[in-house]
Parts: structure tokens; C-alpha cells; sequence
């Protein structure tokens, strides 16, 4: 009897694992970063190139890896006026998410990604620079439009940050092949 119900666990397995599969996104984000300190707002726009790797255990959920640095830095604004000679970057930043999904049409894909993320940022005046890295609960929601079976667009918006008076958060268009 132990056999026949091991036999069958792992033919339960190998059919769950043969349908996972592996897929990979390039993406561009253009972040928004709201600070408050000491009733002044700073806020600042730069913007992120990033890749995600993931692994589809199921067709509706997946897990993924997410990896980011710095494509253009942005002056940051003091309560709405742009201070000469700043700048805030990111220098990196990854995570790791959970991705529940759901197909909406047979080419549209509805998902929300569930994770943690680490941010190491630079701001910078004139000489003076100062890099700080924080984590915190990410969350977002986003759609996939299929091409085709390998091939698909993303557009998706995640708050990355929102803590200490910081808040962070961008929407990123990408595109993903599945392997």
C-alpha cells in the first residue's frame, strides 16, 4: 500500500513540476520619492532598469527574484522648488515576491506581486553625498498582455517603500519571455 501511494505522490509532482517553467523580464521604472522631514516635502523622480527572473509553480502563482540599479538620476525638489546642484539615485535594489495570477482573456493576465525589497540610494548636493539602504514590504499590481505562448508585455505599478516619512513607488513597463 506505501508504494502504491508513493508511486502516486510522485506521479502527482512530476506532472505539477512539468508544467512550472521559468521565465524572465528587462524593465524600465520611473520611481517616485516623497519624503517629509521636519514639515518640508522632498520629492524627487529617478528612474530604474531592472530584470526579474521567476519560476511558475503553478499557473497561477509564481515566485520571483527582482534586481534594479540606476538608469537616470533626478534633482530633488524642496517643497516644490528644485534645489541646484542635487541629485537622488538608486544605487541598487533587489527583492524576492510572491505572484498570484489569473489569465483574464487568453492574452491578458492579471497578477500582484506580494514581497520584500532592499533599496540603497544616493542622494547628493553639490560634493556632498549621502547613501542610505533601507527594506521594506513591497506590493503592486499589474497586467500581462501575451503575444504569443514565450513572448509578453508588463506593465505593472508597486509601492517599493513606505516608511520613516519616505514613500517609493513607480510603475515599470517591461517585457518578459517565458523559457
Amino acid at each position: 500500500m506505501k508504494i502504491k501511494q508513493t508511486c502516486l505522490a510522485i506521479l502527482f509532482l512530476s506532472a505539477t513540476l512539468a508544467q512550472a517553467q521559468w521565465y524572465g523580464e528587462i524593465g524600465v521604472t520611473p520611481l517616485s520619492v516623497k519624503g517629509s522631514v521636519d514639515g518640508n516635502t522632498l520629492k524627487s523622480k529617478p528612474t530604474m532598469a531592472g530584470v526579474v527572473l521567476g519560476y511558475e509553480f503553478h499557473p497561477n502563482f509564481a515566485l520571483e527574484g527582482m534586481a534594479g540599479t540606476n538608469l537616470d538620476a533626478d534633482p530633488i525638489k524642496l517643497n516644490g522648488v528644485e534645489v541646484p546642484g542635487t541629485s537622488l539615485k538608486v544605487q541598487r535594489a533587489y527583492g524576492f515576491f510572491i505572484k498570484p495570477k489569473a489569465m483574464l482573456t487568453p492574452e491578458l493576465e492579471l497578477f500582484g506581486r506580494l514581497g520584500w525589497i532592499e533599496n540603497k540610494t544616493t542622494g547628493q548636493v553639490n560634493s556632498y553625498s549621502l547613501t542610505d539602504t533601507d527594506n521594506d514590504f513591497a506590493y503592486g499590481l499589474g497586467l500581462n498582455y501575451h503575444f504569443n505562448k514565450t513572448t509578453y508585455g508588463s506593465l505593472s505599478y508597486t509601492n517599493f517603500y513606505d516608511k520613516q516619512g519616505t514613500k517609493t513607488q513607480g510603475a515599470t513597463l517591461a517585457v518578459g519571455m517565458k523559457f
